[in-house]
């Protein structure tokens, strides 16, 4: 499987001067990003002879998701505050699944760079 976007990439063209989100590790994000991205494609992109900038920024800010979204889990997990005097501890309650708002958000960024593409059809 191919990797859409490499930190070069990232830090040339997608960020633009802003301050970036990943700021160590972006090949692993940018792996599962594209995974969900090939995924939601049907194995469309990996097919293609050459990236098209919109994939490549696609991946980008897919990639900031996956590095956000794991960012968030992980600060969730378990308690959300604690007192101490008379003792009392609040955990996090979660209305929605982590999957459900995943996959929102990340159909939501699909459709924002590769709606015109193609890439996203389903059929009919």
């Amino acid at each position: 499987m191919k990797i859409y976007a490499d930190a070069a990439f990232y830090e040339g063209d997608y960020l633009l001067g802003r301050k970036p989100v990943i700021k160590a590790g972006f090949d692993y994000y940018a792996r599962s990003a594209s995974r969900i991205m090939n995924s939601l494609t049907f194995g469309r992109i990996d097919k293609l002879e050459e990236l098209t900038d919109d994939i490549r920024m696609c991946c980008c800010e897919m990639a900031e998701h996956c590095y956000t979204n794991e960012k968030e889990r992980k600060a969730a997990e378990g308690k959300t505050s604690e007192k101490n005097g008379t003792y009392s501890v609040t955990y996090s309650d979660k209305v929605q699944s982590d999957e459900d708002i995943e996959s929102k958000t990340a159909l939501h960024i699909m459709n924002k760079w590769l709606s015109e593409t193609g890439l996203l059809y389903r059929g009919i």
